[in-house]
Formats: C-alpha cells, structure tokens, sequence
C-alpha cells in the first residue's frame, strides 16, 4: 500500500492544476457575464452593494467582477497566480463579510464565496503546480 501512495506522491505538483481548473471555471461562470457585459451586470451589481451599504458601490463592483473573470484567467493559465490568488482573497474575504456574514446568510449560500477564498489562499500559499506559465509549464 505505502508504494501506491509513494507513486500516486510523485504527481502532487498537479493537483494545483485541478483545482485552479474547477475553480477558474466557478469564477468564470458566475463573473463572465458580469465582466463581459458591464453596461448589464455591473449596474445590478452596484445596486446590491448599495443596498448593503457598501461605500463606493459601483467601484466595488467593478473591481470585484473584473477581478475575478482576470482573475480566474490567470489561474487556470497559472500565470501571476500569486498574484491572482492575493487579489482574489481580498475579493472574498470581503464577499464573505459584506455579502453574507453581515446580512447573516445561510451557510449553503455563503459555501461558494468560502471556497473560492480557501481556493485563493491555497494558491496564495503554495503557488500554481504544474502545469503553469509561472512553473515554465
């Protein structure tokens, strides 16, 4: 049994790699609409941090959409993914604060925002793997 784990150990360094693909893909489909037809999506967006009380909603919610659709670029690309990961863990901690802790949310709606923060730190912390940009591919 321990030579299995022992080969199964030698491709840890793409593990990263399936995690920046299912997540990049989460980001993707729920920012890309967003970020690709602002004059639609980032005005409702606005509108919600507004109504939480949000300062500067319409900053906020362009910046919150284009980081995460650059974001989830960068990461399934593993380029700047450091980079990427750091940015997109600001956007979360304060989508968990802002927008679910704070208007005490359930646990279900508030599980994507915490894995895409768990995500980002994960990736924060040990880099992209392989295959990336940022590992030389």
């Amino acid at each position: 049994m321990k030579d299995i784990f022992a080969r199964v150990s030698r491709l840890r360094p793409y593990a990263p790699f399936l995690l920046r693909l299912a997540f990049g893909y989460q980001l993707i489909d729920a920012a890309g609409h967003t970020a690709l037809h602002p004059t639609e999506g980032i005005p409702g967006y606005a509108d919600w941090l507004k109504s939480l009380g949000f300062p500067l909603p319409l900053v906020g919610a362009t910046l919150s959409a284009y980081a995460e659709f650059l974001g989830a670029i960068l990461m399934i690309a593993g380029l700047w993914t450091r980079w990427a990961a750091f940015f997109l863990l600001i956007n979360f901690v304060l989508a968990v604060l802002v927008g679910h802790v704070a208007i005490q949310d359930t646990y279900k709606n508030t599980m994507p925002a915490l894995n895409l923060l768990a995500m980002s730190a994960f990736l924060l912390l040990n880099g992209p793997g392989k295959p990336s940009v940022d590992e030389g591919l």
